[in-house]
């Protein structure tokens, strides 16, 4: 697999580009995608990705034709105004949202999304991603929702146990 970002193109091909992504999206988005993403997603362009907080990349597998391409990540806003991740169901469950995930967070620094809170599959790829979720609130749709956001080291509580430590200690 490669992830690669879509930054510069002309615009014939920027157009031709954009207009093949969302299609992707919407056939492999689950339905799960907000209209509010799609339309950023739509509304984009190439002077919009080199405004900071704003990235897309694609994941891509060697195929027998060639690349193909295997999953979408976009973002906008450090994710406050759109955060997507679309991956095609052949390649699922081989961490592949994880990793756009993954190199979004560190190629912006900061990220947040909201995930509809039945939307087992992408808070497990949040959560692999580092994310926490920090606010519990009502999605586009009225479903329950959890904000995901990237916590700074400084922010993350004192008390979370770190690798090696003991999980249980004797209250003495």
């Amino acid at each position: 697999m490669q992830i690669s970002s879509i930054y510069d193109c002309n615009p014939e091909q920027w157009n031709a580009r954009l207009s093949g992504l969302l299609k992707f999206v919407r056939e492999h988005g689950e339905r799960r995608i907000t209209l509010r993403g799609c339309r950023v997603l739509a509304s984009l362009t190439p002077e919009q990705l080199g405004q900071p907080g704003t990235s897309l990349l694609v994941a891509t597998v060697r195929g027998q034709n060639g690349r193909q391409l295997a999953g979408v990540s976009f973002v906008s806003g450090f994710g406050e105004e759109a955060c997507l991740v679309a991956v095609h169901p052949l390649y699922r469950r081989k961490h592949i949202g994880t990793a756009l995930l993954s190199r979004q967070l560190e190629r912006l620094g900061r990220l947040t999304c909201s995930v509809a809170a039945d939307n087992t599959s992408s808070l497990k790829m949040c959560f692999n991603t580092g994310l926490a979720a920090v606010e519990l609130k009502n999605g586009p749709t009225g479903k329950p929702t959890l904000l995901m956001a990237s916590l700074q080291r400084a922010e993350r509580p004192a008390n979370l146990p770190q690798e090696g430590d003991f999980l249980c200690q004797n209250p003495s």
